[in-house]
C-alpha cells in the first residue's frame, strides 16, 4: 500500500497510544537523536486533540507509523506553557507572543526509518496552523533528564530557533526541563522553499 498522510480521525486514538508506547523515555542514554519519545498522553487526551486540534496521521502498508498534533491559540492559552510563561527564561519579549495568535506543536511522532514522511507531515501540520491564522508556532523539546535532539533538525529546517527554557510537569516522571522553539510564519515559508523536496511537498497537499 502506498504511504499516505491524512487528517486524523477518532479511530486513530488506539494507534496513537500504541505508537507512543513504542517511543518511551530511554533510561540507558543521556542524548536521543533518533525516534524521540513521548510523555504524558492517554486515550482521552488524544481524543481531545483529534477533535479540537489539527492532527495528521501517517500510514505505511495500512499501519500507523507516525502522527502530528498542533493546537490553536485558544487551546494554547489554557495550557501549562502559557500558564507558566512568567516563569520561563525567555530570550525574547513575551509581549510579542501575548498580543499574537500563537499555535503549538504538541507532538510529532514517527517510528524510525520514516524521515521523508515525517518531513511531509510536519510541513502540512505547520502550514495548516499558519493558514488557520497563527502568527507564530511554538514547540518544545526535552533537555533534561534526556537531551532529545530527534526533532531539532526538522524544527530548524522549518525556521525554528530557541527562545526560552521551561520546567514542565508530567505524571509519573521526575521534573522535565525543555527548550522552547519559535517558528515565525515568514521564516517558515522562506526556509521551506530552500528544501530539495519543496516541489514534492507542494504537490502532495493533504
Amino acid at each position: 500500500m502506498k504511504n499516505s498522510i491524512r487528517t486524523s480521525v477518532t479511530d486513530d486514538v488506539k494507534d496513537f497510544v500504541k505508537l507512543k508506547n513504542q517511543l518511551s523515555l530511554p533510561t540507558s542514554v543521556t542524548t536521543s537523536t533518533k525516534g524521540g519519545f513521548l510523555l504524558g498522553t492517554n486515550e482521552s487526551t488524544y481524543r481531545f486533540y483529534i477533535n479540537q486540534g489539527i492532527c495528521f496521521t501517517a500510514r505505511k502498508e495500512d499501519n500507523v507509523i507516525g502522527f502530528g498534533i498542533a493546537l490553536s491559540n485558544d487551546i494554547v492559552r489554557k495550557g501549562e506553557l502559557w500558564q507558566k510563561r512568567k516563569e520561563v527564561d525567555w530570550t525574547i519579549d513575551i509581549k510579542l507572543l501575548e498580543r499574537s495568535n500563537v499555535a503549538y506543536i504538541e507532538q510529532l511522532a514517527f517510528l524510525a526509518g520514516n524521515k521523508k514522511l515525517a518531513i511531509v507531515l510536519a510541513y502540512h501540520l505547520i502550514n495548516k496552523t499558519f493558514n488557520a491564522g497563527a502568527d507564530y508556532v511554538l514547540t518544545t523539546t526535552v533537555r533534561k533528564p534526556i537531551l532529545n535532539l530527534a526533532a531539532v533538525p526538522l524544527i530548524k529546517a522549518a525556521g525554528g530557533s530557541v527562545i526560552g527554557n521551561i520546567d514542565e510537569n508530567y505524571p509519573g516522571f521526575d521534573q522535565i526541563n525543555s527548550d522552547i522553539y519559535l517558528i515565525k510564519k515568514e521564516d517558515f515559508y522562506k526556509n521551506i522553499e530552500k528544501l530539495k523536496i519543496y516541489s514534492f511537498l507542494k504537490s502532495n497537499e493533504v
